[in-house]
């Protein structure tokens, strides 16, 4: 992955999605996005997976934030909607395929080229891969093949030479589709949240984690750390004995939390934005949780 130096540029306004001059069939959409994707390529592309088996814990709002902070600082960022429930896409305002359309079901599943799902997001440098209704079946068609293991990795694959990073939003579950998706990844990111159930979660996926990465035949996977989730003090004293394990896990760095300030983040969601590009000033706290918690990840460097 290149290195990122180059100071973000905060709190940029947008308005609506990319307006292409006159009307654009959906053909020349995606040869307009593939066109744009061809133009400076990047070096190298991470692979994230956004991960716990637990509901509930803040992937996708974190998946969607982290992008936004990550494309602050200039870099190209793909969100892959691994849940069939789509959060990730409607978040970003993007459509859902319809059923006549190509899907990421179709396309993981016949090997097809996943170009054309590629879709324009209301912030310059951040596209999604939508999820698909048709992903609720995805795990048993998976297993059917005989190779279900390797074929999301097989799709990942084509995308990474046009992007600095994708986050890959996982849905809550132990099976054969998110085995797939985390076998496509380089590392993962754990969210969490303060609660003895999110701990167990923890456990689970870090097994399974493991499991996977032991039938693919890989010993490079990265586990870059967990974000707590949903923060609200003060605490009692069960939360806080729970708050100091997460962040002071035995085998997973601690990356940031998140407090609870839902106000800022649902309107920003209503406008198809990440909280770090909702106002022209978005120096605010929550904003900067997460730009925080992209340095202490590694994946860019402060200015």
């Amino acid at each position: 992955m290149t290195e990122t130096t180059a100071a973000p540029t905060i709190g940029t306004q947008l308005s609506g999605s990319p307006q292409p001059p006159g009307e654009e069939t959906e053909q020349e959409r995606q040869e307009r996005v593939r066109a744009d994707l061809e133009q400076d390529r990047p070096d190298q592309c991470r692979v994230i997976a956004m991960c716990n088996q637990k509901g509930g814990v803040g992937k996708t709002t974190t998946t969607i934030q982290l992008a936004g902070s990550l494309a602050e600082y200039g870099r190209r960022v793909l969100v892959l909607d691994g849940d069939p429930q789509g959060n990730a896409t409607t978040g970003f305002r993007v459509g859902r395929p319809g059923p006549n359309d190509l899907t990421q079901a179709k396309v993981v599943l016949d090997v097809l080229d996943p170009l054309p799902l590629i879709r324009e997001t209301r912030v310059p440098g951040i596209y999604a891969l939508p999820a698909s209704i048709d992903m609720s079946g995805l795990s048993t068609a998976l297993r059917d093949t005989g190779a279900g293991l390797s074929l999301y990795r097989i799709m990942v694959d084509k995308l990474r030479p046009f992007f600095d990073d994708i986050l890959l939003d996982q849905r809550p579950a132990l099976d054969m589709d998110t085995d797939s998706q985390l076998v496509a990844c380089d590392s993962a990111i754990i969210m969490t949240d303060v609660d003895e159930w999110s701990m167990d979660g923890l456990k689970m996926q870090l097994a399974q984690q493991a499991r996977a990465m032991k039938r693919a035949e890989r010993d490079d996977f990265d586990v870059i750390g967990l974000i707590i989730g949903r923060v609200q003090k003060p605490m009692g004293k069960f939360d806080t004995e729970v708050y100091k394990l997460l962040q002071n896990h035995r085998r997973v760095r601690c990356l940031g939390e998140v407090p609870v300030r839902a106000a800022d983040l649902k309107e920003a969601r209503n406008k198809g934005l990440p909280v770090t590009h909702y106002k022209k000033t978005a120096r605010t706290d929550t904003a900067e949780f997460f730009r925080d918690i992209a340095q202490n990840a590694g994946l860019v460097k402060a200015a």
